[in-house]
C-alpha cells in the first residue's frame, strides 16, 4: 500500500546535490514510499534509484523532466514512463541533444517530430509531448504555477495527459485551481516537491515529500497514467 508520492525530485545526474540512492534514504525518512526521479533531460538516475528503492521498500516510478519553449518562454514537461522504452538508444540521443540545446539535431535525429517551432536550440512544447509520447510516457505539465497565466489556457489545450498541480511554491489556492483544472478534464494531478539539495537552504524548492500525494491520489495517478512501478 502507498500512502505518500512526491513525482517531482533531482538527482546529481542533473543538477541535484544527492545521488539517486541517497534520494531513497531520504525519502525513506521522510516517510516517502513512492517518487519519481525525474532529471532534467536524462534518465541517467533511475536504474540506480530503482536498485536502492527495492532494498529500502521504496517504489521508483521511471521519469524524466525535458525542457521546452512555447512562444519563447520556458515549458518544462513532465514524462512518466509505461514501459522501458526509456532506454531506446535513439531516445538516449535525443535527451543529450535536448540537454546540448541541439534541437535541430535533434529533429533530424527524429524525423516523426511535426516541427512547429524553427528554434534551433530548443523543442517546442508540443514537440517535447510527441516525443514522450512516441517513447511510452504519460505527459505531465510541471509547475503551472510558475507560468505566466496567459499562456496557460492555450497550453491546457496541447495534449497533456496530466497536471502538476500540488507543487512545492504553490498557494493553496494555486493548488487547488489546477487539482480542479485536472478533474474537469478527467485527467489526472501530480504532486512535486522539485527537491534539489537538504545541504544547503533552497528557496525555489522543497525537501521530498512537501507537498505530496496521498494513498487516494496515488491510485488515481497510477491508474490514469499507465506508469510503471520499477521497485
Amino acid at each position: 500500500m502507498l500512502n505518500k508520492g512526491d513525482f517531482h525530485i533531482h538527482s546529481n545526474a542533473s543538477d541535484g546535490d544527492l545521488s539517486p540512492r541517497e534520494i531513497i534514504i531520504e525519502a525513506k525518512q521522510r516517510g516517502v514510499d513512492i517518487i519519481a526521479i525525474s532529471d532534467h533531460n536524462t534518465t541517467a538516475g533511475i536504474k540506480e534509484a530503482a536498485e536502492a528503492g527495492r532494498q529500502y521498500g521504496i517504489s521508483v516510478v521511471p521519469a524524466v523532466e525535458v525542457s521546452s519553449r512555447y512562444k519563447n518562454i520556458k515549458v518544462h514537461i513532465l514524462g512518466y514512463f509505461r514501459n522501458n522504452q526509456y532506454n531506446d538508444s535513439t531516445f538516449q540521443d535525443i535527451l543529450k541533444m535536448i540537454k546540448a540545446r541541439e534541437a535541430k539535431n535533434a529533429r533530424n535525429l527524429f524525423r516523426d517530430f511535426k516541427c512547429t517551432d524553427t528554434s534551433e536550440k530548443y523543442l517546442s512544447a508540443s514537440e517535447a509531448i510527441h516525443l514522450l509520447r512516441t517513447y511510452g510516457a504519460a505527459v505531465v505539465l510541471a509547475h503551472p504555477a510558475r507560468i505566466e497565466p496567459k499562456y496557460l489556457s492555450e497550453l491546457f489545450d496541447l495534449s497533456f495527459d496530466g497536471i502538476e498541480a500540488k507543487y512545492c511554491t504553490n498557494s493553496l489556492w494555486d493548488s487547488f485551481y489546477f487539482m480542479a483544472a485536472a478533474m474537469l478534464r478527467d485527467s489526472f494531478y501530480t504532486a512535486g516537491s522539485d527537491f534539489h539539495t537538504n545541504k544547503r537552504q533552497d528557496t525555489k524548492h522543497s525537501l521530498i515529500g512537501n507537498p505530496y500525494l496521498n494513498k487516494e491520489e496515488i491510485e488515481i495517478f497510477l491508474r490514469k497514467s499507465g506508469a510503471m512501478l520499477l521497485s
